[in-house]
């Protein structure tokens, strides 16, 4: 680790967005809200103090960048166009501390080691302390919320998700809720972390390709010395092993899978088990497997040049019509509008 003792300085210390997250804890007790961080990432920090943040107009504007970004994000989760760069399939940085990032959703698969200290993390209702060492994982359909306490160092990973398929990872279970690993004091998984930082911010050729590799190798680390730490983490409402593992299940058959197919697997009478989904879910089997459907329709809408009627095809819905209407009540826009929102390159 001795190489990397400067980065760990460097990462270290706040940068300019931190301090103005400082300042409003030390004197506030509170951390720089979104807002006031979306509106200092617009205008700049060094013209602004926490007197300028709280001015009237400085406040209007501040609500106005909220309901924007709400309005542009809050339906599809953060996208890879706008929170990745264009030119590589894997990003690394440091989660910001005394700053609300609030609970989100994403469509790139997103990673979090904690390098120093803790973070509280929620998932829905529950929540999580990530001590020193903890890795996480959190697969595309979740909202999630990660903070940093105090001045603790958590670097995040984002990997696009169509890269995250293709890496084909041995034995990485299937992830529909987050998971945790505990590695404890672990050199070489840090290593590995700070080697991926360290490429991004050399950017000497061959990074994409060493970024790509050093994730894979980074992910398949932990899972060879520490998946019998690994933990779901899910809301209180799904602390039940035996529904996670259904919803498991619906998610690998989502195409075809059926209340009678799920309840025969399982063991369980029809009637008991669509109770069961509502009260514990919180939502039911049928709502549980089409937003699974819509999910993909989205993935394929953006990778692929298809027609509407072959993703129909594909995700398993027989009505065109219909799921345009399920897609824009969960997006709020159209499929041709997400398409042309989210293009991206045609892949086979």
């Amino acid at each position: 680790m001795a190489s990397y003792q400067s980065l760990i300085q460097e990462l270290s210390q706040l940068d300019p967005y931190e301090k103005a997250g400082y300042d409003s804890f030390c004197r506030t007790g509170a951390m720089l809200r979104h807002g006031q961080y979306l509106y200092l990432m617009t205008h700049g920090t060094d013209p602004h103090t926490l007197e300028t943040l709280n001015d009237p107009p400085a406040l209007r504007e501040q609500g106005q960048i909220v309901a924007s970004f709400h309005e542009k994000y809050g339906a599809t989760g953060l996208t890879e166009a706008d929170f990745m760069p264009a030119d590589s399939d894997v990003a690394v940085e440091k989660l910001l501390r005394y700053i609300e990032i609030p609970t989100h959703a994403h469509e790139f698969v997103e990673c979090a080691y904690v390098l120093r200290g803790s973070c509280i993390h929620r998932i829905g209702e529950n929540e999580v302390i990530q001590q020193e060492g903890s890795f996480i994982l959190v697969p595309v359909p979740n909202r999630h919320q990660l903070i940093a306490v105090g001045d603790s160092l958590c670097l995040t990973m984002k990997i696009r998700l169509s890269h995250f398929v293709k890496m084909s990872i041995p034995h990485l279970p299937t992830m529909i809720y987050p998971i945790s690993f505990q590695c404890g004091e672990d050199p070489a998984a840090e290593s590995m972390l700070l080697f991926l930082y360290e490429q991004q911010k050399l950017a000497l050729p061959y990074r994409k390709e060493l970024m790509e590799g050093a994730a894979a190798c980074l992910i398949t680390y932990i899972l060879q010395r520490y998946m019998d730490t690994m933990q779901p983490l899910y809301s209180i409402a799904l602390r039940d092993q035996r529904l996670l593992d259904m919803i498991n299940y619906m998610y690998n058959h989502y195409r075809t899978v059926t209340l009678h197919d799920l309840a025969a697997e399982f063991h369980y009478n029809e009637s008991y088990l669509s109770r069961m989904f509502q009260e514990q879910a919180g939502r039911s089997f049928s709502e549980t497997v089409k937003d699974f459907k819509l999910r993909k329709a989205a993935e394929l809408l953006k990778t692929k040049s298809w027609k509407l009627d072959h993703i129909c095809d594909e995700i398993g819905y027989k009505d065109t019509r219909q799921f345009i209407r399920s897609f824009k009540e969960l997006y709020g826009m159209t499929p041709d509008k997400y398409r042309r929102i989210n293009t991206a390159p045609e892949t086979e």
